[in-house]
Formats: C-alpha cells, structure tokens, sequence
C-alpha cells in the first residue's frame, strides 16, 4: 500500500480530500475499504474512487418479512454477473456495489443497466417461471456527500421471494465449483430434469438450493466452452464437492437471418439461444446462458444476418425478438419464418444442421400496467393496450408468476382495446402477467413483448 493511500485510510471519513489514487483492477486492497477500483474513460490506469451500489431488500411475498442469508447478484444484458454477490443481512437488507466506469477523474459514473438475481433456502429463486428480471438504471444513484457511495435505492432493488411449497420445505441443496478461466465471464448451471438454474460466482462456486431426492445431472453453459456434464444423486441431506470440468469438446456457431415486416423497428432486433428445459412455450421465453446472444453486447441491432458462436454442447430453443425493442416474432403458423427453431448441439455440431430465418413484426403496444416495469394494481385491474393496424380481434392471456395460465378471453370487437380482469381471484403480494395477441383472419398476426405487461396485486 502506497504511503499516500495509507495517509487517505487513516484520514477515515475524510479519504475524499485526498483524491483519486492509482490502484489495481485485480486487487480490491489497492483502495481504502470504502472505495473501489475502477477505470477512467480515456485514461491508461484505474483510480480509487466512491462506489456505485445498489440498496435493496429481499422479502418473503407471501407475509413481507426480510429473509436473511439470500444471495443477491447483479448480472449484465449477456447474463454476466457484474460484480461479486451479497448475502442479505437478518432482516433482508442487502447492499451491492456495480461495478461503473468513470468518466473523469472526479468519479463521476458511466450509467449502466443491470439485472437481479436472487435465491435462497426455501424459497423459489428469482428470476424463474413467469418472473423476470428487468433492468435497473443505475443512472438515478446519488450520494448525500462527497466521499460517500452513489446510492440506488428503489421499489426495483427490492427482490420478493416466494416460498417452496410447504412439502418442498427444507430440501437439501447441491453446491460445487466449476473449472473457470480468467478470460470467463461467467457459467450458467442447470440442474435436469426440472430446468433449475444458477450461476457461478467469479471463484466458481455454485448452489442449488431446495432439490428433491433424485438423480439430476448438472450442466455447465459458457460461451466458447464446453463442461463434462455431473450426475449427482440427491437422498436427505445436501450434496457438496460436485464438480465440473472442462472438457475438450469444440463448440459450435450458427448462423441465421432476421426479416423485419409490417412495420417493425428498423432499428433492429436480437437473436438468443435459451436452454430448451429453461423454456416457457406459453411465455415464449427461458433462460439465456451468458453471451449466446446476436448481438454479443449492446441495444438489439439485428435486421439482417446474425450469427451466434462459441455454442456448447446442448438442446437450446432459438428466440428473435426476445427483448423490449419494439419487434416481437411472427407468432402466424402459416407462414414460413415463424415457427419456434429447436437444436441440439453435440460434439461441437448442429442438430438439425439448420440456419434460422425469422420473420419479425412490429408488437402490439401494451400500455398499462406493466409497460415499462412492474407496476402494482388492485386485484381486478384494468388492461389497456394500442389498437393494433391489421388486427380483426384480440386474445387476452393471464398467468401467475410460475408461468401458468389463470384466464383467457377472446374480443371480437377491434375496437375494444381496454379489459377489466375477470377470471379467478389473485392474490395480494403475487406478481402476474398479462399478454395481448393480435387476430387476423383467426390467426395471431401479433402480439404484446414477452418481456413486459408485470403487475403485482397491492
């Protein structure tokens, strides 16, 4: 530790006037404790500055009490995780700093967006089933003084968690570590059958909490990296020491097209490969091992050919549109370029050897609740969306937060675009979702985002 950094921990509280002193990317102990390493647009080396975090709670949904020793981690748009997780405290509390690049030597941040993710014992983990994980903008951190973190404490960084069923209470769990390389972002973990997933934390170490007793194989997704697959064998108690390896196995790339019609965003789309037994077929979504996404990284921009490599062994369902840009999949079956594409990959090559081409078309607009984020309302609200251009009716579709569907009702009348809830009573605390699809000629011609229309009942 330089002379001039001990002199900043020593001051404590005054490490501000001090100013920014050079440290090391890889070794937190450069900073005084209160700072954090980071790099400086335009400039050669990293400097000690404030941190970002994120200030939060994780909760139990069905009575509000904090739950104690739940891991909290933010990831980035690829499923990267950014930054190391938290355990929440006794009463749920959780502090997690996000890792920000500067743009000067004052410390003032780059904003980014991230994403939450969350599990604990007896609880089922977030995100899963019909609950996401929508971005947080860390654009709207402050700090009440110099010196102090740039703190975002929101409605959104407090993470709800839903019990296990009480005959699931209590479940072992199964924890390890999986071979990682420093130039690795991160490794998705899925355990089968049942599709559960985590990730690995930066040394590697993983855990699957409440798993039933069974035999289950456990699989490891990295871009660019094949795992020898596990299989673990679960009675009474928890399962530790497993471990996956790499192996020698080449990965595979695939190549497609996207075609924007009827009034898409031209801005462009994205392609992502989901782990098939992650996939939700009346959701239209799964989850995404970190960076088998076309584009890599960055806003959707696809509009033409794409191309996903470094793809490990695995069966994998292929999604275009699958974020809130505007666009969503032709759901029409009888036209080509809109059929959901499955492929196994295995030794490195494709099966079937295909190269996707979607058809992508412009979604119905959703306006309340839940267009940009989860939005509470009463236990019957009332859904609005945009007239849709070509459309000759609507479907409106229901479903809780496992991804069941609770109530369906068909609108014959193209005008109406507005629909009180009126199927089984929901729950207060719970998070839903609602989707409209757009009718044409009785087929689907369009439909709301996957990734939008979430509510909770107040």
């Amino acid at each position: 530790m330089t002379n001039r950094l001990m002199l900043c921990v020593l001051l404590g509280g005054l490490v501000s006037a001090c100013g920014p002193a050079e440290c090391k990317l890889d070794d937190p102990a450069s900073c005084p404790q209160e700072q954090v390493c980071e790099t400086v647009t335009g400039k050669d080396k990293p400097l000690c500055f404030a941190p970002v975090q994120l200030d939060g709670r994780v909760y139990d949904l069905s009575n509000s009490a904090g739950i104690a020793g739940a891991s909290v981690v933010a990831t980035d748009e690829n499923g990267a995780p950014a930054g190391p997780a938290v355990t929440s405290g006794a009463d749920g509390a959780y502090s997690l700093r996000v890792p920000s690049t500067r743009s000067d030597e004052k410390g003032a941040f780059v904003a980014r967006k991230v994403l939450l993710r969350s599990q604990a014992k007896n609880f089922t983990r977030f995100p899963s089933g019909g609950r996401i994980s929508l971005p947080v903008d860390t654009s709207a951190a402050t700090r009440t003084e110099d010196g102090k973190p740039y703190i975002l404490k929101t409605p959104q960084t407090d993470i709800g968690l839903s019990p296990v069923a009480q005959s699931a209470q209590n479940l072992p769990s199964i924890a390890g570590t999986v071979e990682m390389s420093a130039e690795q972002k991160s490794v998705m973990l899925v355990l089968e059958p049942g599709g559960a997933t985590t990730l690995a934390a930066s040394d590697g170490k993983f855990v699957f909490f409440n798993v039933p007793a069974g035999t289950f194989k456990v699989s490891g997704y990295s871009r660019g990296v094949n795992y020898t697959p596990v299989d673990v064998t679960v009675a009474g108690s928890d399962v530790t020491a497993v471990e996956l390896k790499k192996s020698a196995t080449s990965t595979a790339t695939m190549s497609g097209s996207v075609q924007l019609v009827a009034g898409a965003n031209n801005a462009g789309t994205s392609v992502v490969l989901v782990v098939e037994s992650t996939f939700i077929e009346a959701l239209g979504r799964g989850e995404v091992p970190p960076g088998l996404r076309a584009p890599e990284s960055g806003a959707p921009n696809i509009s033409g050919a794409w191309t996903i490599g470094g793809i490990p062994d695995g069966k994998y369902v292929v999604l275009a549109a699958f974020e809130n840009d505007g666009n969503v999949r032709d759901p029409d079956p009888g036209i080509s370029g809109t059929q959901l594409q499955h492929i196994t990959v295995t030794n490195g090559a494709l099966s079937p050897a295909v190269s996707p081409a979607f058809k992508v078309t412009a979604a119905v607009g959703l306006i309340s609740p839940g267009k940009d984020g989860v939005e509470d309302t009463t236990a019957t609200p009332t859904f609005r969306w945009e007239t849709h251009s070509n459309a000759d009716a609507y479907v409106l579709r229901v479903f809780d937060g496992l991804g069941n569907e609770l109530w369906q009702v068909a609108i014959a009348d193209k005008a109406t675009v507005s629909l009180a809830y009126g199927g089984p009573a929901l729950t207060a605390g719970q998070f839903y979702q609602w989707r409209v699809t757009a009718i044409r000629r009785l087929f689907p011609t369009s439909q709301t985002e996957e990734l939008r229309g979430l509510f909770r009942v107040q």
